[in-house]
């Protein structure tokens, strides 16, 4: 599903949070709103499902304006994954992801069925994990919870708040290579948020960097680094820029030779991959 902003503001008495944003988000993509924290990321992310409704504007999807459809029919084509994943500590995991499909009305053993299936995609045993309580599992285990609880219905939409930011690196890595992973088999449209370029760049297909309410660039990853509108933009890099600066030129070329020879990757699959293997350097 196609998500468009067209000219959309948000006020709260005489404070504007947004200015007039336009962007679309096309379908099947996984779109990244990243910026410095009272951006308008989040705010942004909640129009969607209308958690947060514009002073002025409109919002469409599948070019209908969202004010025209049923509040409760939007939502359930819309998964949403916060920071703290606030699984229901009383409910099984299995009770926790299957909460949607049974108040749309499925039948228990398709519930059953379904959690099995998703939790086999995230490496997660669901003979060990089905009648598992929240409180036994780990932060990155409850995060995949959390992340299955959203897709379990078939959502067109999911919208993820930050939801690795609490986590250790090493579950933040394994998450953020599982959900692209996820994103890409399942073909939903995704709308991330992270403060992390770093993050933004492993993730996206296209990011829209924010600062104070309004929008400064959008982009493919590579078209961003390469030619960032503005010293804003230029300086969400650094930390990034940095992650490269210890690899020469000559590292860069025998690293594609050697494990792509007939293409070249993409830079945010470039970086991902030289973190995760050793180049020796001159």
């Amino acid at each position: 599903m196609t998500i468009t902003f067209k000219n959309v503001s948000k006020k709260y008495q005489e404070k504007s949070v947004l200015s007039d944003v336009n962007l679309t988000i096309e379908s099947r993509e996984f779109f990244v709103l990243v910026g410095a924290s009272g951006g308008g990321k989040t705010t942004l992310l909640k129009m969607i499902n209308r958690l947060i409704e514009p002073s002025s504007g409109e919002i469409l999807i599948d070019n209908e304006d969202i004010k025209n459809m049923n509040l409760r029919d939007l939502r359930w084509q819309i998964g949403y994954v916060l920071q703290q994943v606030a699984l229901f500590p009383n409910m099984t995991v299995l009770e926790n992801i299957g909460l949607i499909p049974a108040m749309k009305g499925w039948k228990k053993d398709k519930i059953k069925e379904k959690a099995i299936e998703l939790l086999k995609l995230v490496n997660l045993d669901p003979d060990k994990y089905l009648e598992v309580l929240p409180a036994q599992l780990s932060g990155g285990e409850a995060q995949r919870i959390g992340i299955l609880r959203a897709i379990a219905s078939n959502p067109k939409i999911i919208l993820m708040d930050e939801p690795f930011s609490a986590l250790d690196p090493i579950s933040r890595k394994q998450l953020q290579e599982l959900i692209k992973k996820l994103q890409k088999e399942l073909k939903i449209t995704t709308v991330f948020v992270t403060h992390d370029m770093n993050e933004a760049m492993i993730l996206a297909d296209h990011i829209a960097i924010m600062k104070e309410g309004v929008l400064q660039q959008t982009g493919t990853p590579s078209d961003i680094f390469q030619n960032p509108a503005n010293a804003f933009v230029a300086d969400f890099f650094k930390d990034f820029q940095e992650n490269l600066e210890s690899y020469k030129v000559s590292d860069l070329e025998k690293f594609i030779a050697d494990t792509q020879p007939e293409k070249s990757l993409s830079l945010p699959d470039l970086l991902k991959s030289l973190t995760a293997k050793e180049v020796k350097h001159d």
